[in-house]
């Protein structure tokens, strides 16, 4: 597998939100302005075929409606699975009533996109890829979910928007590497981790690839200038391979 960490930003920085791409075709979360930054970086959005939205806060599936439009204006009939928390669909049909009205039922006519929605755990079979959905705990966002993506023999985990909870030691423990939020620059809190949170996994965890995202400037700046062995803090478009 390729993995790319095209974004790793929180909102209030100056990177792009958090948002990764597997070998060319998956999209894991789809934050605002991430669709035109994906075309300048040459990604060519009509070959994804497959998305992964952790849970609905604004700056992981705002953008959604842009790549269903893209689909639509290229008259793109290409099936795309989008794997999404329960009401999704509800709030996505907000989006366009706001944004884009009656052009929802549009799109949907004229495209070929599948929201599978779920509330807990799930494995979904996509191709060659076995896909795991973990709920995590974000504040009180409801549900929110990590994944784990199989390709041969191969796993990379996403701990989406998490405190540090049970669940997140479970994705590192079954991931050979994992993406995992690092949103502040000390402690972490019920909604998001920490650099201290962040440091105590790979502590324990010291054979693993740990990659942080979700950084705001303070929380990246503390991680690069006190680096732990096995913490990579990526630059965006960084690419990784399985």
């Amino acid at each position: 597998m390729k993995i790319n960490v095209v974004g790793s930003g929180s909102i209030g920085s100056e990177y792009m939100s958090a948002s990764y791409v597997i070998d060319d075709h998956i999209l894991i979360d789809v934050p605002n302005g991430i669709i035109k930054y994906l075309k300048r970086l040459g990604y060519d959005i009509l070959k994804i075929d497959t998305i992964l939205i952790t849970h609905l806060h604004g700056d992981h599936f705002f953008d959604l409606p842009f790549l269903m439009l893209g689909k639509y204006f290229n008259h793109d009939k290409t099936p795309i699975k989008v794997i999404c928390p329960y009401g999704t669909v509800k709030k996505l049909k907000y989006l366009f009533r706001l944004g884009f009205p009656y052009d929802f039922r549009k799109v949907m006519n004229s495209t070929n996109i599948e929201f599978i929605e779920h509330k807990g755990r799930s494995t979904i079979q996509v191709g060659d890829y076995l896909i795991e959905s973990r709920r995590v705990r974000h504040g009180k966002i409801k549900p929110a979910f990590g994944y784990i993506v199989h390709k041969d023999g191969k796993s990379v985990g996403f701990s989406g928007d998490s405190m540090y909870c049970p669940m997140i030691d479970k994705i590192v423990e079954n991931s050979d590497i994992s993406i995992l939020d690092m949103s502040l620059k000390a402690e972490g809190n019920r909604s998001h981790m920490g650099y201290l949170d962040i440091k105590e996994i790979c502590n324990k965890y010291q054979e693993k690839m740990i990659v942080a995202t979700h950084m705001h400037n303070s929380a990246r700046e503390v991680a690069v200038n006190n680096p732990i062995k096995n913490l990579i803090i990526p630059e965006e478009n960084y690419e990784i391979n399985l």
